[in-house]
């Protein structure tokens, strides 16, 4: 799956000898149980081995959505959505071991269940992610283990291109409740034309209430579990809605490199509304979400990090059962 650059036994000794952790941390393997292992050194509960070690905190909804009229007209060749509405479970979650709604990152998981088909879309409220490859996500996480780097490696990893414009597009927002929230694909996927040409694209769900952060009022109030309180509050009237955006590439858009923003106008398909109605319990906490589940029509990214995603989800939830 990844180029394997493991070097001989040889070089590993004198590595060893030259008291070389910085050095030999650059020769490692970033693969799915490596990543895995490195979860569970950040947050894993010693006492607990079956919780969960990244987006820990969520609860479960479902909804459904219907496919636009715009969507019906196009080129695109989607068999899951020529179906009127089809039924989505909903999962909402903070990112990684965070407890404390007030805070910047969120996650939402879709899974469409059609008639003949299904799609699972694992999502971000950002539209790019902190690392492009492998080693730079699992070096952004180990560096957050205590005594694990020294303060040198710290302070050199930290000056990453990649690290560094998440963190500036990070402090550009705000924190939202969950029906002013936007949600992104952050990989590029590729979609089927009636001609069988595949066409680069990332997905988008746009609240229909309008993005918008809480103030520093509303956020002193709010308390640490406010996404779920206010959730329950809102769908009582009606549902949250979103509406779901196909963003198309254009020629010099990066569409393997999930830390690229691209920029300038882009063509947009309004794919359809998904209404999110009803509050489902935590049950869902445990389940697993593999975004390689793709409906016909549906090709996975070609960036690196996409692959690393679905065995790694299968390794830590082997190990909540």
């Amino acid at each position: 799956m990844f180029k394997n650059i493991r070097k001989s036994l040889g070089i590993c000794l004198s590595l060893c000898l030259m008291g070389g952790l910085t050095n030999a941390q650059e020769t490692q393997t970033y693969d799915a149980q490596k990543i895995a292992d490195i979860f569970y050194k950040l947050n894993g509960d010693p006492k607990n081995p079956k919780t969960r070690v990244n987006h820990v905190k969520g609860f479960c909804a479902s909804g459904a959505f219907t496919p636009s009229q715009d969507f019906h007209q196009s080129s695109l060749n989607l068999p899951l959505f020529k179906e009127s509405k089809i039924p989505v479970q909903v999962r909402y979650s903070l990112g990684g071991a965070i407890k404390d709604d007030k805070s910047k990152q969120r996650g939402m998981t879709l899974k469409f269940l059609g008639n003949n088909d299904s799609w699972t879309m694992v999502m971000l409220n950002t539209e790019i992610n902190f690392a492009k490859n492998p080693q730079e996500f699992g070096q952004f996480f180990e560096m957050k283990i205590p005594n694990l780097l020294d303060k040198q490696k710290i302070q050199e990893l930290s000056q990453r291109d990649s690290y560094k414009n998440f963190n500036a597009y990070l402090d550009k927002i705000g924190i939202s409740s969950l029906e002013h929230t936007p949600f992104y694909s952050i990989h590029t996927f590729w979609f089927k034309d009636s001609a069988n040409n595949l066409i680069p694209a990332r997905w988008k769900f746009i609240p229909k209430d309008g993005i918008s952060y809480l103030s520093d009022k509303d956020l002193q109030k709010a308390s640490k579990d406010f996404l779920e309180e206010n959730f329950k509050k809102y769908t009582k009237n009606k549902p949250i809605e979103y509406k779901m955006y196909l963003e198309f590439a254009n020629k010099n858009d990066k569409t393997d490199d999930t830390t690229a923003l691209w920029s300038g106008e882009h063509k947009n398909l309004f794919m359809g509304i998904l209404k999110v109605s009803n509050y489902e319990g935590k049950d869902c906490n445990q389940d697993v979400y593999f975004p390689s589940e793709l409906p016909n029509g549906v090709e996975e990214p070609k960036d690196p990090l996409f692959n690393l995603r679905t065995p790694t989800y299968a390794i830590t939830f082997g190990k909540r059962q």
